[in-house]
C-alpha cells in the first residue's frame, strides 16, 4: 500500500487504525505502527499515527486522553458512525468535543444511509462545527451509484473538507485515488480539488499549522 502511494507522489500518510472500544483493541497499535514504519524506511513517505474512532463507545476515552486518539497528535479527531442508524446524541457529542478544543471530522458520511436519505442530518452536524471527509472509493463508484451521486452533491455544495484514500488494500491507491482526483477536478475545478486532496491535509500534517 505504501509503495503504491509513493508511485502517486504522496509524501505523507496518516495511519488511521480503527478504535472501537470493546471490539478493536489498541494495545498493539504503537508496536505495529513502528514495525510498519521500520519496514517502509526505504520509501520516501512519512508515516504519522492516527485513529478512526467509533464515537459512540469512545467519547469518554477521548475526553480523558485528549490528543491520544487524534490525527498526528493534532486537535483533529477522525470519527465514524454506524452505517444504518444515526445515534441520538451525536450533535451533543460533537459540541462536547468542540468544548474540549478538538475538531471532529466525520469519516465517509456518504456511506451512511441516513445521510444519503436526508442531507439535512449531515448539514446539522456541519453547523455544530464538524468537518467532512469522504473516500476516494466513493467518488469512483466502488460503493454504488447512490453513494457516488451523494458524494458528488456534497462536493458541488463545497461541504467536503478532505478526500481520503481510506486504504485497506493497494488498490485504494493504484486504482482509485488518482482517478478520484481527476473526477473531482472535473466536478469542482482544480482549486477546490487541491484544497480537499492536499492543502487541508497539510494543516493536520504540519505541527506548526495545527
Amino acid at each position: 500500500m505504501i509503495s503504491e502511494a509513493e508511485k502517486l507522489g504522496i509524501k505523507s500518510i496518516i495511519t488511521t487504525t480503527h478504535y472501537y472500544k470493546g471490539v478493536y483493541s489498541s494495545d498493539r497499535v504503537l508496536d505495529n505502527f513502528y514495525e510498519v514504519k521500520s519496514r517502509a524506511k526505504d520509501l520516501e513517505i512519512e508515516l504519522l499515527l492516527g485513529y478512526e474512532v467509533f464515537l459512540c463507545t469512545a467519547l469518554p476515552d477521548i475526553i480523558s486522553e485528549k490528543r491520544e486518539y487524534t490525527l498526528n497528535s493534532s486537535k483533529y479527531l477522525l470519527f465514524e458512525l454506524p452505517f444504518n442508524v444515526m445515534p441520538i446524541a451525536v450533535n451533543s457529542a460533537i459540541l462536547k468535543l468542540n468544548s474540549e478544543g478538538l475538531v471532529p471530522i466525520i469519516a465517509h458520511p456518504e456511506r451512511n444511509r441516513y445521510f444519503v436519505r436526508d442531507i439535512e442530518k449531515l448539514t446539522n452536524l456541519i453547523e455544530t462545527k464538524c468537518l467532512i471527509q469522504v473516500d476516494a472509493a466513493s467518488i469512483v463508484g466502488v460503493y454504488g451509484v447512490n453513494v457516488k451521486r451523494f458524494v458528488k452533491k456534497l462536493i458541488k455544495l463545497n461541504l467536503v473538507n478532505f478526500v481520503a484514500s481510506d486504504a485497506h488494500s493497494p488498490e485504494a491507491y493504484a486504482q482509485w485515488y488518482l482517478k478520484a482526483f481527476e473526477i473531482v477536478k472535473n466536478w469542482a475545478g482544480e482549486e477546490y480539488t487541491d484544497k480537499i486532496f492536499s492543502y487541508n491535509q497539510n494543516i493536520i500534517i504540519n505541527p506548526i499549522l495545527n
